[in-house]
């Protein structure tokens, strides 16, 4: 049961609190609650909370001294680095849309699981972030029509025990959002179908392109690359 000051506070969202008991249920080590002023999902068993924080150490380096070498704007928005409108499908942490946010770009960030949708929302209401416009709704069924010039996919992939255990947000995501082995084919599909200039995929580094399709063009990292195809 959620209580009065979290249902109030999902209700100022603009979602519905009843939509959230589902998904609770099916993971019981987890309960949503309010902790330093952050809507947050705590962990009965581990003792910590998840919560989405622009505001943190990590993404403010990210953001102030590094943002022109992030390997998603060198894909998304390519040498000029001009702002353009974007729609990423898999918005989750929002931690990309907030990245590519700090360029100018207008951001359509779609999240279908209602509890990451709510703490997502929540982080982008506490830092007055307005260039982030937060849908809960299935990507799959909007990607063909989207007026965005480039689409953004980063579908969730099987994480390795040693990477999840010591990342609270991955094993979160994982818990409540899981591997859909077929999300990257389904959407790159309709992607194809949209007016979008440049479609761009996040991969592991090794792993094999999307429908087996090869990109126009990659920007590849360490552990991550991300294929772009232009349209």
């Amino acid at each position: 049961m959620l209580s009065q000051a979290i249902k109030l506070r999902i209700e100022l969202l603009g979602l519905n609190p009843m939509d959230l008991n589902p998904v609770l249920a099916l993971n019981n080590d987890y309960r949503i609650e309010i902790y330093q002023r952050k809507l947050a999902v705590f962990h009965k068993k581990d003792r910590h909370h998840v919560f989405v924080d622009f505001d943190s150490k990590q993404l403010q380096y990210r953001s102030q001294a590094h943002l022109n070498a992030e390997l998603i704007i060198k894909a998304v928005l390519g040498k000029k680095k001009q702002p353009t409108t974007i729609m990423d499908c898999t918005a989750g942490f929002g931690k990309d849309a907030y990245l590519l946010s700090l360029t100018g770009s207008q951001i359509s960030a779609y999240e279908s699981n209602p509890l990451m949708c709510a703490l997502l929302k929540d982080g982008l209401n506490r830092a007055s972030i307005d260039s982030i416009t937060v849908y809960k709704k299935d990507a799959l069924q909007h990607v063909k029509t989207t007026k965005c010039e480039v689409i953004y996919i980063d579908p969730m992939y099987p994480a390795s025990k040693k990477s999840a255990k010591n990342n609270k947000q991955m094993t979160f995501l994982q818990n409540f959002v899981g591997h859909q082995a077929q999300m990257a084919e389904d959407l790159f599909a309709q992607a194809k179908l949209a007016k979008a200039k440049k479609i761009v995929i996040k991969r592991p580094v090794k792993a094999e392109y999307v429908s087996g399709i090869k990109p126009s063009s990659q920007v590849i990292g360490k552990a991550a690359r991300f294929d772009v195809y232009a349209q």
